[in-house]
């Protein structure tokens, strides 16, 4: 029996409590003595009373409690009982163990495998039962030095090791033994459930005594949130709130690190992060209270973990010390960047750095004019703009030249990583490629259009350059977090992606092969609308622009812009002629395919079935839109995000509701909106122009949303409503009708009371309704998006 049993039986979290609770729960002291020395004998054929005795006898041997050097039995006894014991006769234990054999054999038809008696007539028997005691733990020890360190855990290298060396085991081990044994078939069985064997148990307590052996881990959420996990080198994670609960888990340089504020961190890449000891790295969790001390430029980007720690990444390599100055000469040139061919793009903030050694008089030309860099600790950087041309770093006699590009080359057909769905699941799932209605004629919407920001343009060329072959949604978030450095004022980073995908830039899918996401480019589709009119979609940078508007000239046609719902959101083109013979020259001189049909929408479902294999790894936080951690337990009604630690498969989300089968999903965007819509919520609110989610994180899923962008020829983005960020979906009437069918909407007039927008813009009302006797409806409070 372990620790952590008796902390079970007795329902304590302290194992001294658990101590105390059990020396109680033994026989009154004199009666206790009476069972050890004999005096009072079990009775044939009478059930055992002395159990407890015997459990009691075994844990004080193998209690964490024990102190090492502790190694005399009638000694620990008087340690754990308060009692002295010291030259007791211990005659009665050998008839308590042969009366239980019996006893087991004749009512129970188990058979209880005793150890022999010898060498220690009176207790022997009773040390060798114990697993394990601290002959197994020295066993344990000599094999740790016999086995290579990065081997440890390995079970094929462990069984071979014991299995060679019998020279280690005596008999007096048989617990040892018969232990060993239970491993070993689990082992061999195939799967992890070797690693539940209080054998196993035994060893990984021996290696971890050696060192600290769990990893801390840092995994970004479905929405940019981050978790903290502790890894143990078996693969099993535990959530932790805040790094120094793992403190004394991981190895001593790690928790130094925790301890000073400063923890380098690895990309092991699909969002995840582990803390390393490496000399460098530009990724860190860092105390709140250093961040101030970082001196001003040197920090790329962050993102909060909690109240108290942030991931911050730093413009270049740093060391471990990224606080303090460096003093040391660096090298002279440029670094990092965005590679566009043989060029680098040249719009901040994603423009190359220029590294010199410190306080050196640098200048820097862009086309023979100078430009007014921006120093700071790892370098000069370029200021807010677009750069083109030739730039050169002059320090002294040494010029350093690289070539800026304003905008990202078009990638080819055949040089673009396409969808395939043998390697990855679309985000929208089974809605993917569908559409509400087969209907997508451009119908005149009457909101006001916006073109689009600089911010928004730089975002594009930067993602497009970089997604050619695929990008991981973590190193997308991260670009889309850099370039809003700027930005006074601006949505969500996530919300800023999703405007992308909506806009048919880009798919989100995740990988079947792990629990990660990736952003691919779509391919640039062509659709007649009209008989003079051709719409256009997917990706469209600058250099696509110019294309299609040269070849749309070459068939005396031209190419018309359709700004979207706020500067946040991309705009649409549509290609129009008078002459239709002229649009399919058009279309086919510029290469670009036809779209493909959509097939109906469907109301978002899940998969039903069991979720065998997965456990809870965090549930839905309804009122934020996040998934909270919470480790084990029943589902009871809400939204699970399940994880299965023998398998790389992607995660599970479940949805649970009374009176209801349970659902699954892989997509945590379609897993939210088909919770909400089978509970009967109502999910978007219609006010006559666009439409917006009523609850936190919800979205159409982008193949719906592209649809209506279609409809409307304006696309989808955030923008601000009352003061707080709203992601907007521009939409008329018919539009409306047919999406419906398929979510809940609620309609919200354009002309209230003035006191109902205030009502409205409140997050406290958050889902609460309330009639306007003007408007004579029923109007939703959505409240804050966050």
């Amino acid at each position: 029996m372990s620790d952590e049993d008796l902390l079970d039986i007795f329902g304590v979290l302290d194992a001294a409590e658990a101590q105390c609770a059990f020396v109680t729960a033994l026989p009154h002291m004199p009666l206790l003595r009476a069972y050890l020395s004999g005096d009072i004998m079990p009775i044939r054929g009478r059930k055992p009373e002395y159990v407890r005795i015997l459990v009691f006898l075994c844990w004080m041997q193998t209690t964490r409690t024990r102190q090492r050097g502790d190694r005399d039995f009638r000694e620990m006894l008087e340690k754990q009982t308060g009692e002295k014991f010291r030259g007791a006769s211990m005659r009665g234990l050998n008839p308590m163990w042969e009366h239980l054999r019996e006893y087991l054999a004749k009512q129970h038809e188990i058979q209880l495998d005793l150890p022999g008696i010898n060498p220690h007539a009176q207790i022997g028997r009773t040390l060798r039962i114990a697993f394990p005691t601290w002959r197994d733990r020295a066993v344990f020890r000599k094999l740790r030095h016999a086995i290579d360190p990065d081997h440890l855990l390995d079970p094929q290298v462990v069984s071979n090791r014991v299995s060679t060396s019998r020279h280690l085991l005596t008999e007096k081990m048989p617990s040892f033994e018969y232990n060993f044994d239970l491993f070993d078939r689990a082992r061999k069985r195939g799967g992890r459930d070797y690693t539940e064997t209080p054998f196993w148990h035994a060893w990984y307590a021996i290696v971890a005594e050696q060192a600290a052996l769990e990893d801390l881990e840092i995994v970004e959420g479905e929405f940019g949130d981050y978790e903290l996990f502790r890894t143990s080198p078996l693969g099993e994670r535990q959530q932790v709130r805040a790094p120094e609960e793992v403190i004394k888990y991981v190895p001593k340089a790690i928790s130094k690190a925790i301890g000073k504020g400063v923890v380098l961190l690895e990309n092991m890449g699909f969002g995840r992060y582990r803390a390393t000891n490496a000399f460098e790295s530009n990724i860190m969790l860092i105390h709140t209270s250093k961040l101030a001390e970082c001196e001003e430029g040197t920090i790329d980007s962050y993102g909060a973990i909690n109240l108290r720690w942030s991931m911050v990444s730093f413009r270049g390599q740093v060391t471990s010390a990224p606080i303090a100055a460096e003093t040391g000469p660096r090298v002279f040139g440029w670094h990092d960047g965005i590679r566009v061919g043989s060029a680098l793009l040249g719009r901040s903030p994603f423009t190359p750095r220029l590294t010199t050694p410190n306080q050196s008089m640098t200048t820097v030309k862009v086309n023979s004019t100078d430009v007014d860099m921006i120093r700071d600790d790892s370098g000069l950087a370029f200021p807010p703009g677009v750069y083109f041309g030739s730039a050169v770093g002059c320090l002294r006699n040494e010029n350093r030249e690289v070539f800026l590009v304003a905008r990202a080359n078009e990638v080819a057909d055949t040089r673009r990583l396409a969808f395939d769905e043998a390697r990855e699941i679309s985000e929208d799932e089974f809605n993917r490629e569908t559409a509400p209605s087969a209907n997508s004629a451009i119908e005149s919407w009457s909101g006001a259009r916006m073109p689009v920001c600089d911010e928004m343009v730089t975002v594009g060329e930067a993602l497009y350059a970089r997604t050619a072959r695929g990008l991981s949604f973590a190193e997308a978030f991260e670009m889309v977090r850099k370039s809003l450095s700027f930005s006074s004022s601006h949505p969500p980073e996530w919300d800023v992606l999703r405007s992308f995908a909506d806009a048919g830039w880009f798919d989100f899918t995740l990988l079947r092969s792990f629990p990660a996401r990736r952003m691919l480019q779509r391919p640039l589709t062509w659709e007649m609308v009209t008989a003079d009119a051709v719409r256009i979609s997917g990706p469209t940078p600058l250099s696509v622009i110019d294309r299609i508007t040269v070849a749309a000239q070459a068939e005396d046609a031209t190419l018309e812009v359709w700004d979207g719902v706020s500067k946040w959101s991309l705009p649409r083109y549509l290609v129009r002629a008078k002459d239709p013979s002229r649009l399919r020259a058009f279309v086919q001189n510029a290469g670009i395919a036809a779209a493909a049909t959509r097939a109906p929408a469907e109301r978002p479902h899940g998969a039903p079935g069991g979720v065998h294999g997965y456990h809870v790894a965090a549930r839905l936080n309804e009122e934020r839109g996040f998934f909270d951690a919470q480790e084990g337990g029943d589902m009871v009604e809400g939204l699970y995000r399940l994880e299965r630690t023998d398998s790389r498969n992607p995660f599970l989300y479940r949805s649970v509701i009374a009176g209801q089968p349970g659902q699954n999903f892989v997509s945590p965007t379609l897993a939210i909106l088909s919770h909400h819509a089978r509970r009967r919520k109502h999910i978007f609110a219609y006010d006559g122009s666009t439409l917006a989610g009523i609850l936190p994180r919800v979205s159409l899923p982008s193949s719906w949303a592209r649809w209506s962008s279609d409809c409307s020829m304006c696309n989808a983005g955030s923008g601000l409503v009352y003061g707080h960020w709203r992601y907007l979906y521009p939409m008329e009437e018919p539009t409306v009708s047919a999406l419906s069918k398929v979510v809940s909407i609620a309609q919200r007039s354009v002309e209230v009371a003035p006191w109902v927008g205030r009502f409205l813009a409140s997050a406290s009302n958050r889902n609460r309704t309330i009639f306007d006797s003007r408007s004579g409806k029923i109007q939703i409070a959505a409240g804050e998006r966050r």
